[in-house]
């Protein structure tokens, strides 16, 4: 049965929900609750399935011991492999760089966990088993935020699309090809003008500036785009100078007021970007949702990666100290085990 924790996890995730689901901490919540709710229904089959056996209580340990030996491995095989598949596809089909090959890294970071691990019980290295076990509280805490902002980002997405009629859509920008709106853009754009057609008292808020390497902002070619696929040139506004998304949402709010435009807005960027534009309208105070136009699949583990990264980084103070402290006893370990070494030499 649900234990005490279990169902406060429950509760207060939807509760907190309820008031604001822009917020990664209702995610957070709801994934230590389900994860308890499985483990106990999880435990709840084995003593079942051992007492129809007639296992004794040594028998029931080693069925317990090699479930919890076998079902991370098999995951993590699962896991490594196909993020290192993708990582492959990814920089065939885009080009080379750091933010592309992140999934390759992080399949090659999780199999080479793996295989210290499978390292460490074959030889019988202490050492490196117990900095292992040790590294289980710090992995622990960023494969739990990592996997409550995969469920709820997914939650999120339906309950954006449920929000109240906006007073402005705000597309954000994201780079050019040759100065022209590249796929990717394309769809938000598009998704952009459907949504402004949608609520017709709304204004459509183009928001990009101008990089380094791009013949005119992304304001202006997304504005040309959108005037090809039917939006209506009086309900446009165009943003120029906006280098990031905290900078396309505070630039364009600050455009809205100029204009006396007053309500809550919906940011429209692609899918794997809009819980992260949702957080961001919340830190900053700007009433509104965020919504995203489709991506295509082979592109979004290295996305969702790189958002993910990007959220730590905006909450980098608490996760600074959360994984400091969790750190401490690894990096305690290794200079004990480093003196002890050097006194016996």
């Amino acid at each position: 049965m649900p234990g005490f924790l279990t169902i406060v996890f429950l509760l207060l995730g939807v509760a907190l929900a309820r008031h604001d689901p822009r917020r990664l901490l209702p995610g957070v919540l709801l994934t230590l609750g389900a994860a308890s709710l499985v483990a106990s229904l999880v435990g709840l089959v084995l003593e079942l399935g051992a007492a129809l056996a007639r296992l004794d209580d040594d028998a029931r340990n080693l069925v317990g011991g090699l479930m919890l030996l076998l079902v991370p491995l098999v995951s993590g095989l699962a896991l490594g492999g196909a993020l290192v598949a993708n990582g492959v596809t990814m920089l065939r089909r885009e080009r080379v760089s750091p933010a592309h090959a992140l999934s390759l890294l992080a399949g090659i970071a999780v199999l080479g966990v793996l295989a210290l691990a499978v390292v460490a019980f074959v030889a019988s290295w202490l050492h490196l088993a117990v900095a292992l076990l040790l590294l289980i509280a710090p992995i622990g805490y960023v494969g739990t935020a990592f996997v409550a902002f995969l469920g709820w980002s997914r939650v999120y997405a339906l309950l954006a699309r449920r929000a109240p009629s906006p007073s402005a859509v705000i597309v954000l920008g994201a780079g050019l090809a040759n100065g022209k709106v590249t796929p990717l853009l394309a769809q938000r754009v598009a998704l952009g003008v459907e949504t402004q057609r949608a609520h017709p008292a709304s204004v459509l808020v183009l928001s990009g500036g101008q990089g380094a390497d791009e013949p005119r902002s992304e304001a202006d070619a997304m504005a040309e785009y959108a005037r090809e696929i039917g939006a209506p040139g009086d309900r446009i506004l165009i943003e120029r100078q906006s280098t990031n998304t905290e900078e396309n949402l505070t630039l364009s709010q600050t455009l809205l007021a100029e204009r006396d435009v007053r309500g809550p807005v919906l940011a429209v960027t692609s899918d794997y970007h809009a819980f992260r534009a949702a957080n961001l309208l919340r830190r900053l105070g700007i009433a509104g949702q965020a919504i995203g136009a489709r991506t295509a699949r082979y592109y979004v583990p290295s996305a969702l990666l790189r958002e993910f990264a990007a959220l730590l980084r905006d909450h980098l103070l608490l996760n600074a100290v959360a994984l400091g402290a969790l750190m401490l006893p690894v990096v305690a370990f290794v200079v004990v085990s480093l003196l002890g070494m050097v006194s016996t030499s």
